[in-house]
C-alpha cells in the first residue's frame, strides 16, 4: 500500500476547489483570513484529500483537512463519519475534530467534512517493519473499548441499530447485490453462515498503517472511520488481515506474507486475546466489500493484481469463484 496522491478531482482544478471550499466556510462560520492556501497532500484511495489553515474563526486555530468524497458517495456520507469522528473523540480516542460537514453535493459535486490536521506521517510497513507491530498493539487497544455507550448517542442522533453493525453490512451486501448478479451467490453465503455475536466493542473497520499517523514512534491520531462498527473485535482483525493480503499478494512471497501475519497476531495478543472461530469468514466479508466496492467507482479496488487476490482468497474461504 504505497502512500501517494492516487486521486486527482475531475470535477475543479484546485484553485475552484478552494474558492468554493473558501465562499462556503464564510457562510457557514464567518469571515476570515486565509493563512494557508489550499493544497492535496498524499493519501485518499477513496477520498480527495486537502489542507489549509484560516484565521479568525474561533475553534479553527488549526490546520484543517478537507476530505472531499467523489460524487459516487451517498451524500450523506461525511455527516455520518463526521458524527463518528467527534463522538468518538469525545470517547477519549485519538480522532481529529471535525468542525464542519457537508452532504450539499452541489458545493463541490461530492459531500465533504473539514477536520483537524494531525501531526506525523503515516508510514508504509515496506519502510518501518515495526510499523506493523504498533498497528497490531493499537488496533488491539481499541477493541478494548467499550462501545455501548457510544451506540446510544447514535441512535439519540436518529440512526439505527444497524447503521453499524455486522447485521448493517449485510443488508448493504444485499442490497449491492440486486445491482451486481456476480456478487449474489458470496451474499448467500455470507447471510448463511454469519456468526452469533453479543459483543459490543469499538471496530474500525478499515484499520491499516495508512489510518494512522506517527510521530517519535508513536500514534497522533487514527483517520478514516467510514467503517467504522460495533461488534465483535475479530470483525476488525479479520478486515485488517483481509487488506494485507488483498494488497500484498501478488507482490509479497506467500511464506513472507504468512510470517507478517504470524507476527501481527503476536502483537496483537500482547494486548488482548485472539478467538479465530470466525476470523476467517470475517476476512471473506472484506473481501467481498473490497470487491462490491470496486464495481461501485473505487479505483483502488479496481486494480486488476488486487481483483485476482480478492477472488482467490474467496475462494479459498467460501469454494465461490467470482468473475475477475
Amino acid at each position: 500500500m504505497k502512500l501517494e496522491i492516487s486521486m486527482i478531482n475531475p470535477n475543479y482544478t484546485l484553485d475552484e476547489i478552494e474558492s468554493r471550499l473558501f465562499s462556503y466556510i464564510e457562510t457557514k462560520l464567518g469571515p476570515f483570513n486565509i493563512e494557508e492556501r489550499l493544497s492535496q497532500i498524499k493519501g485518499g484511495n477513496e477520498a480527495y484529500l486537502y489542507r489549509f489553515r484560516v484565521a479568525g474563526i474561533d475553534g479553527l486555530e488549526k490546520t484543517q483537512i478537507l476530505r472531499l468524497f467523489p460524487s459516487h458517495y451517498s451524500s450523506e456520507r461525511s455527516e455520518w463519519e463526521g458524527m463518528i469522528h467527534n463522538l468518538l473523540a469525545e470517547a477519549g480516542i485519538m480522532v481529529p475534530k471535525v468542525h464542519l460537514m457537508s452532504s450539499d453535493m452541489s458545493v463541490l459535486t461530492g459531500s465533504f467534512m473539514m477536520m483537524d490536521f494531525v501531526e506525523g506521517n503515516a508510514i508504509n510497513p515496506g519502510d518501518d517493519s515495526n510499523i506493523l507491530s504498533l498497528a497490531a498493539r493499537t488496533q488491539a487497544g481499541i477493541h478494548e473499548i467499550e462501545g455501548a455507550g457510544i451506540s446510544k448517542s447514535i441512535w439519540a442522533m436518529g440512526h439505527s441499530e444497524n447503521s453499524h453493525n455486522l447485521k448493517g453490512r449485510i443488508d448493504w451486501l444485499i442490497r449491492r447485490a440486486e445491482a451486481y448478479s456476480q456478487t449474489r451467490e458470496i451474499t448467500k453465503w455470507l447471510i448463511d453462515n454469519m456468526p452469533e455475536s453479543t459483543m459490543t466493542r469499538v471496530v474500525h473497520g478499515d484499520f491499516h498503517p495508512m489510518n494512522f499517523m506517527i510521530k517519535d514512534g508513536k500514534v497522533m491520531g487514527i483517520l478514516d472511520w467510514s467503517n467504522f462498527m460495533i461488534g465483535d473485535p475479530m470483525m476488525g482483525l479479520g478486515f485488517t488481515i483481509s487488506l494485507f493480503t488483498s494488497t500484498s499478494g501478488h507482490v509479497v512471497p506467500k511464506e513472507e506474507l504468512a510470517q507478517g501475519i504470524e507476527m501481527y497476531f503476536a502483537e496483537y495478543s500482547k494486548v488482548r486475546p485472539i478467538d479465530y472461530t470466525n476470523l476467517e469468514y470475517y476476512r471473506a466479508f472484506r473481501l467481498a466489500m473490497a470487491y462490491i466496492e470496486g464495481l461501485d467507482g473505487q479505483e483502488w479496488w479496481q486494480q486488476p493484481e488486487l481483483v485476482k487476490n480478492i477472488a482467490t482468497e474467496l475462494k479459498e474461504f467460501t469454494g465461490i469463484t467470482v468473475p475477475t
